[in-house]
């Protein structure tokens, strides 16, 4: 019989660093628009949520602005680099000489194709399209495996990887600067997050888990990646002050 108690997992916003917040709600907000609003029940909160993670952004673009740029450029160059070698490689498979690669090729072209150029984007939105990119393409195992795509894909994630390190460092470094603009306007897009999240589980309650098929699912595999995320995070923390504190 199917469950009309379950419900959305809840993430501690506010004790994830900028970058991760960032990247959290953005790509939030590729599942609301993937799921379409409107069938979540929520398309009375999407713009003020849209509103206030644009708001975000410029906050954290002046962060990023005011500190050195020469790191986090090289970086994204690399991240660049190994997207266009990505999706260089696979379009050339589809003119292989075997069918089935041929056949496999264009499978991941449409993948490709809906997210376009990620390299035109900001370094924040271009890492979140950069995760949803590798998980569409993996959802496609068998298509992945007819090109050996999946070294290059390890490849662009090891650069999105050292690109997103060098963000959150710098981002830290420098986060006292805007403290006051982003903290507000972080607990702004956190407040609409949370009535979102409230909308969806009550029509989860009234509906069942699966009044939208998939959304569930995925949404909550996505939070608690980001609930591991905050706990390896406090748990650096909490043995940084334990050594600190035996010295």
């Amino acid at each position: 019989m199917e469950s009309f108690n379950e419900k959305l997992v809840r993430v501690r916003t506010h004790a994830l660093a900028n970058e991760l917040h960032f990247r959290f709600h953005t790509e939030n907000d590729v599942l609301y628009t993937k799921y379409d609003p409107a069938s979540l029940g929520i398309p009375n909160f999407i713009g003020p949520f849209r509103n206030k993670l644009s708001e975000l952004d410029i906050a954290l673009e002046r962060i990023r602005k005011s500190a050195d740029t020469t790191r986090a450029a090289a970086a994204d160059h690399e991240f660049d680099v190994s997207y266009s070698g990505l999706h260089e490689y696979a379009r050339s498979c589809l003119h292989h000489f075997d069918p089935a690669v041929r056949h496999a090729a264009e499978n991941l072209d449409v993948v490709f194709g809906h997210y376009g150029n990620i390299g035109k984007e900001s370094y924040r939105q271009e890492l979140a399209a950069s995760y949803n990119l590798m998980q569409d393409l993996r959802a496609r195992k068998d298509d992945v495996i007819a090109l050996n795509l999946e070294p290059w894909m390890q490849a662009h994630e090891q650069a999105a990887a050292a690109l997103a390190a060098i963000l959150d460092e710098r981002t830290e470094e420098t986060a006292q600067q805007t403290e006051l603009r982003v903290g507000r306007t972080r607990r702004e897009l956190d407040a609409v997050y949370q009535q979102i999240t409230d909308r969806i589980d009550a029509m989860i309650n009234l509906n069942g888990r699966d009044f939208v098929p998939g959304f569930a699912a995925e949404y909550n595999a996505h939070a608690l990646e980001y609930k591991n995320k905050l706990a390896q995070h406090l748990g650096r923390i909490r043995a940084e002050k334990n050594t600190d504190a035996s010295v």
